[in-house]
C-alpha cells in the first residue's frame, strides 16, 4: 500500500437540506481490525440503532433529477455567532458514520486528521471560609487564550467510492486537566507551555519543578499541528506544540503513546523550544525543523533535516541571531529563509527561561526592522541577511528561487502583534470586549531577496553587527527586575537600537544600514489567515493561494472572526471564489490535489478538493466540508451531529492507492 501526505501547509448559493438520520451505527474501539489505518469492508458499521433526532445538514448539491432539495423551515437557534466554538467539547468513545449529503469524489480515499482546542475550562472543588466554617466551593480555571486550550484531535476516514465518512475523536490531554483539578492551575515545567495564559500557580512551582517535558505521553499538551508522519521518525501519527515536543498518537483510537525532545531524536538538536511548522522537501525526502537554544550572551537557531535515509538527522547550521519569537520558516531548492519580526525577548530572556507565556516572553518593538536570514543548504551557514519594515506573521504561504538569484517569500503580514493578543478566550466569547475591536486585518505580502550570492560577500564583511543577545550583566539586572515584580522589563535599549525613534529599515545610520532592502508587494489586500497551496507547488511559483477570509456582511463588523474560505490568484491580485454560509464558521481548509491517473495525466494546480470542518452555529452543530478547489462549490457535506471548537492549528491527510 502506498501514500501520500500533504505537509505543511460571487459566492456560491448554498441550500439548506433537512435530512432525517435513521441509523446511528457505531463499532467499538476493541472491535476494530489489527491494522489501525484500514478500514473494514462492512465501513466500521456493526450495529444499527434508531436515532429518533432528525439533523439538517448544509449542501449545494443537486439530486440525481437535477432539481434543488428543499430549505429547512425549521428555526435557527437565536445565538449564531461564534460563541459555540470557543466551549469545552464532550469527547466520545465511538466511531460515528456520519451523515452524507451529496458526492465526494471517488479519488478522495484516506485519512483527514484535524487538531485544536478541545478543553478551555476545567471546573475543581477548593475549601473556602463561610461565616466561620470551610466548605468546600467549585471554582474554575479557564485558559485564557486560544492557543492554549487543551488539545482534542479528530480523525475523518473518507471513501470516495463509498461516499462515506467516519469520525472519532480524542482529548489527549486527559492526565494534564486532572493535574489541573488537583493543582488549581497549570504551571509548565519547560519554556514556551503556555502562549498567553496565566498559571493560577505561585512563583514557587519554578523552583519545585523544571523538567523538559512530562512524565506522561497525555500530560503534555501538544495541539499547534498534526502530521501523519515525519520522514525518519517512528511514529504512525505525530503532534507538535510550541515548545520541542513531539506526542506521538494510536492512529486508530488516537490515545497518546509517547511524547519526547528533539534532542531525544539527536543530541545534536539541542534548544528549549521548537517550530510547529516544520517543512518538507519532496525532492530530496528531507523534513527540515529547527531548535531554539538559549545560552547566557547569545541565542542559536539550530536548524535539521531527517529523512528515512537518515534518520537520526544531521545539522545544518547554527545561526547565531536575536532572540524572537519565530513560529515558521520557508525552503527553497537550495536555501532556508529564517524571517525574524521585531517580536523580541523581554528582560533578557529570563521570563522565558522561567517558563512564562510566550506573550509575556517577547513584545513587538515597531522600531526595529523585521530581518531575513538566507541560509545555504549546502553549506550550512548564512549567506545574506535583508531587513525590511517591522511587521508580524503566524504563516507564510511558500517561496521559490528564479533564474536570476533571487528568492521570494509569500506571507500573510501584520503591521504588528495585536492579532496575537486579540485571540484570547475573552475576546472570542466577549467580541464586545475586544480590543481594538475589530480583527486586526492581515495582506498578502511577495518578498523579493535579490541577488542572494552577491550578497554574500556583504554579509561576511558585516555580520558581526547584527547583535545576537544582551550581556550577562543585562540578564543578572533583568532578573532582579523580574523578582521585584518590575512591569515592562525589556532588554537593553542600545541592544536593538530602541534608543532612536522611527523605522529601522529605513535610517541609514540604524545598525542594519548594510543590509540589502527586501522590497515587497501587496498580493492581496483582504484580510486572509491559515493559508494553503497545492503541496505540489511547494518551492516554486505558484498562482492560487486558499484561505480562510471575510465575508462582506462580516468584513466590517467589530469583533467578527473569519467566516469564509476564499481562493485568490496572486499573479492578478484578486479573489477568484469564495465559499460563505450565513452564520457558518470554518476552521483551516486543507487542499487536497487529485492524484494524477497515469504519467501522463497532468493536473492542473487548482485542480482537488478542499476540507474544513465548519461550525454551523444557527443550527448547535458542525460539519465536515468538501469543495471542489477550482470553482469553490460544494461536493459534498458530513453532519458531526456535534459541535467541534473551532480551531488555528494545522491539519494532515494521508490518501490511500
Amino acid at each position: 500500500m502506498t501514500t501520500t501526505s500533504e505537509w505543511e501547509e460571487g459566492h456560491e448559493g448554498v441550500n439548506l437540506v433537512e435530512t432525517t438520520v435513521t441509523t446511528d451505527r457505531r463499532l467499538s474501539m476493541k472491535e476494530y481490525e489489527s491494522d489501525p489505518w484500514a478500514e473494514p469492508e462492512n465501513g466500521l458499521l456493526l450495529e444499527t440503532e434508531e436515532v429518533e433526532e432528525s439533523t439538517p445538514v448544509l449542501s449545494a448539491v443537486e439530486d440525481d433529477n437535477n432539481e434543488t432539495m428543499s430549505e429547512v423551515k425549521e428555526p435557527l437557534d437565536e445565538d449564531t455567532s461564534p460563541l459555540k466554538g470557543f466551549q469545552n467539547f464532550e469527547p466520545t468513545d465511538r466511531i460515528d458514520d456520519l451523515n452524507v449529503t451529496g458526492n465526494i469524489p471517488e479519488w478522495l480515499i484516506g485519512e483527514h486528521f484535524t487538531v485544536g482546542p478541545g478543553t478551555f475550562d476545567i471546573k475543581y472543588t477548593r475549601k473556602t471560609e463561610i461565616e466561620g466554617l470551610l466548605q468546600n466551593v467549585t471554582a474554575r480555571f479557564s485558559f485564557d487564550h486560544w492557543f492554549d486550550a487543551l488539545p482534542l484531535v479528530n480523525r475523518f476516514d473518507l471513501n470516495g467510492q463509498r461516499n462515506t465518512v467516519t469520525y472519532r475523536n480524542r482529548l489527549t490531554s486527559k492526565r494534564l486537566i486532572e493535574k489541573i483539578r488537583d493543582h488549581h492551575g497549570y504551571a509548565p515545567s519547560h519554556p514556551a507551555g503556555l502562549y498567553m495564559s496565566s498559571t493560577n500557580q505561585t512563583v514557587l512551582t519554578k523552583f519545585l519543578k523544571n523538567s523538559p517535558k512530562a512524565k506522561k505521553p497525555d500530560a503534555e499538551p501538544c495541539g499547534a499541528r498534526v502530521l501523519v508522519n515525519i520522514p525518519g521518525l517512528e511514529g504512525r501519527l505525530l503532534v507538535q506544540n510550541h515548545a520541542n515536543h513531539i506526542q506521538e498518537l494510536d492512529p486508530f483510537d488516537l490515545k497518546p503513546v509517547r511524547v519526547l525532545t528533539w534532542n531525544e531524536v539527536n543530541p545534536a538538536f539541542k534548544g528549549t523550544s521548537s517550530c510547529p511548522n516544520g517543512q518538507y522537501d519532496h525532492h530530496t525526502g528531507e523534513y527540515i525543523n529547527f531548535t531554539m537554544q538559549v545560552g547566557y550572551q547569545s541565542v542559536a537557531y539550530n536548524f535539521f533535516s531527517m529523512s528515512d535515509r537518515d534518520p537520526k538527522g544531521k545539522l545544518i547550521a547554527a545561526v547565531t541571531a536575536p532572540m524572537a519569537y519565530v513560529s515558521t520558516f520557508s525552503i527553497t531548492r537550495r536555501y532556508i529563509i529564517l524571517v525574524m519580526y521585531p517580536m523580541l525577548a523581554n528582560a533578557g530572556g529570563v521570563k522565558y527561561n522561567w517558563c512564562e507565556s510566550l506573550m509575556d516572553s517577547f513584545s513587538f518593538r515597531p522600531n526595529e526592522p523585521t530581518l531575513f536570514y538566507v541560509i545555504s543548504r549546502e553549506r550550512g551557514e548564512v549567506t545574506a541577511t535583508y531587513r525590511s519594515e517591522a511587521c508580524f506573521a503566524f504563516n507564510h504561504v511558500n517561496a521559490y528561487e528564479d533564474d536570476r538569484d533571487n528568492i521570494f517569500i509569500d506571507m500573510i503580514c501584520y503591521p504588528d502583534d495585536t492579532i496575537a493578543r486579540q485571540l484570547t478566550t475573552e475576546s472570542l466569547r466577549n467580541p464586545g470586549n475586544m480590543k481594538p475591536s475589530r480583527l486586526a486585518s492581515s495582506e498578502v505580502r511577495r518578498y523579493m531577496l535579490a541577488n542572494i550570492d552577491e550578497e554574500r560577500v556583504n554579509y561576511m564583511a558585516n555580520n558581526t553587527m547584527i547583535p545576537s543577545k544582551t550581556s550577562v550583566t543585562t540578564r543578572i539586572s533583568s532578573m532582579f527586575g523580574y523578582f521585584k515584580g518590575a512591569k515592562n522589563n525589556t532588554t537593553h535599549e542600545l541592544e536593538y537600537g530602541n534608543a532612536r525613534s522611527g523605522n529601522a529599515a529605513a535610517e541609514p545610520s540604524a545598525w542594519c544600514a548594510w543590509m540589502p532592502v527586501a522590497a515587497f508587494d501587496k498580493r492581496v489586500q483582504p484580510s486572509i489567515e491559515l493559508p494553503h497551496i497545492n503541496p505540489s507547488f511547494r518551492m516554486k511559483k505558484h498562482t492560487f493561494m486558499y484561505g480562510l477570509g471575510f465575508s462582506a456582511s462580516s468584513a466590517l463588523q467589530d469583533g467578527a472572526i473569519w467566516d469564509s474560505i476564499v481562493k485568490t490568484n496572486l499573479d492578478t491580485k484578486t479573489i477568484v471564489a469564495s465559499w460563505h454560509q450565513d452564520f457558518c464558521y470554518p476552521s483551516e481548509a486543507v487542499f487536497i490535489p487529485r492524484p494524477p491517473i497515469g504519467p501522463e495525466d497532468e493536473v492542473a494546480e487548482d485542480e482537488g478538493v478542499l476540507i474544513s470542518v465548519v461550525l454551523d452555529s444557527s443550527r448547535k452543530t458542525s460539519f465536515l466540508l468538501i469543495l471542489d478547489a477550482t470553482t469553490l462549490s460544494v461536493l459534498a457535506t458530513a453532519d458531526i451531529g456535534q459541535v467541534l471548537p473551532l480551531s488555528f492549528s494545522r491539519g494532515s491527510y494521508r490518501l490511500r492507492d
